[in-house]
């Protein structure tokens, strides 16, 4: 009997899982270079619609944004706004395991050998080869078999067609029911984006220090919801693991949403390269939120 193009794909991967997991570490970067070349990350346009239409169709998902802090942590490396530690590391790992229908898993590697997009250049969500190929051989045995979302979908979206970032966030506010995110932002702005929400506070650094707190207190929020709710959590690299903790300990019919460091800007604080290198039209993109 011929093995149908499905079942052999499906087959490969999990033979590449094995191999990566069992195999001795040399072969296992041979099999990794070998398989990255034909790696392509989605479209922040192809990512954002598919987010989109999990979140109007009331689906459990969640849209994690892994970036080369998160792969530092994973290797129990500091990063600039949350120091290391094994505790840390091991729900990285989980986070980075996470595989469901309406999990977004996505990373950094906007570059000429992955893709990227007209707009994009150094500094602006487009990292160098050699950053790309690390961050994707630290990474690669959680996305087998997966597509790579982009990390910047709503940031980029923002900066090259506001009307259509601006559609994604009246939709956003309409189903937000909880903000987890940095105690210091403005909450006149926190109000306007995701409308009179509860705000469960966390620090501006090393959230992690808190995470007990901070996911008892959701936890506790989450589980007084009578209907579907968008979750967006802005905390830095500490919200994966927040995130991996709401969406795998229990089954809320919640979509995670994490934010990023648009939120910055909403607060004019240029705390990223890209928030200083563009020109964004904050005014266009919360037309009609208010």
């Amino acid at each position: 009997m011929r093995l149908t193009k499905v079942l052999k794909k499906r087959l490969k991967s999990i033979f590449e899982k094995l191999a990566y997991k069992h195999f001795y570490k040399d072969f296992r970067e041979d099999l990794i270079l070998e398989n990255i070349d034909g790696v392509k990350i989605q479209t922040t346009f192809d990512t954002l619609n598919e987010i989109e239409n999990c979140i109007k169709l009331n689906q459990r998902g969640a849209y994690l944004r892994f970036g080369d802090g998160d792969v530092y942590l994973l290797n129990k490396k500091h990063d600039s706004y949350q120091n290391a530690n094994e505790s840390l590391a091991k729900e990285m790992l989980e986070a980075f395991q996470i595989n469901d229908t309406c999990v977004f898993k996505s990373l950094a590697i906007h570059s000429d050998k992955f893709g990227y997009e007209e707009g994009m250049f150094d500094g602006n969500h487009k990292n160098t080869q050699e950053l790309s190929i690390s961050l994707l051989k630290s990474t690669y045995m959680f996305f087998i078999g997966q597509k790579i979302y982009s990390p910047v979908a709503l940031h980029f979206t923002a900066t090259q067609n506001p009307i259509r970032a601006n559609s994604f966030l009246k939709l956003l506010k309409s189903k937000t029911k909880l903000f987890i995110g940095n105690k210091e932002l403005d909450e006149s702005v926190i109000k306007i984006l995701f409308g009179s929400c509860i705000h469960v506070k966390t620090p501006p650094k090393d959230a992690y220090s808190d995470i007990e707190s901070i996911y008892t207190e959701s936890k506790s929020e989450i589980e007084q919801f009578n209907s579907f709710a968008v979750v967006v959590v802005a905390m830095g690299c500490s919200g994966r693991a927040l995130m991996k903790r709401l969406f795998l300990s229990n089954n809320f019919n919640i979509f995670l949403f994490d934010f990023g460091s648009l939120i910055d800007g909403f607060n004019d604080v240029n705390s990223r390269t890209w928030l200083k290198v563009n020109t964004i039209d904050y005014k266009r993109l919360t037309e009609d939120l208010i």
